[in-house]
């Protein structure tokens, strides 16, 4: 499972791998502990706050119902210019 990063850190469980806002979690070569992701997806932390997102396909089948939204309407609008 994949998952969007939120805010950066460094992991200490993937070799002081640091990640960064905006990209996947885990990177090549590693894996996703479930545990480990319920805590960085928590702001249960020293820090006060999430380094996880959702896990990305739930993501991207969100962003792609938005997308699909709005281009009906787009195209709802256009139709009733004619």
């Amino acid at each position: 499972m994949k998952y969007r990063v939120i805010n950066d850190f460094i992991e200490k469980f993937h070799q002081g791998i640091l990640y960064k806002k905006g990209e996947e979690y885990p990177k090549d070569g590693f894996e996703a502990n479930p545990e480990r992701v319920k805590y960085l997806q928590s702001d249960k932390n020293p820090y006060k706050k999430a380094f996880l997102g959702k896990e990305k396909a739930e993501q991207d089948k969100g962003q792609e119902e938005v997308e699909n939204e709005e281009s009906s309407k787009r195209t709802r609008k256009s139709s009733t210019k004619k």
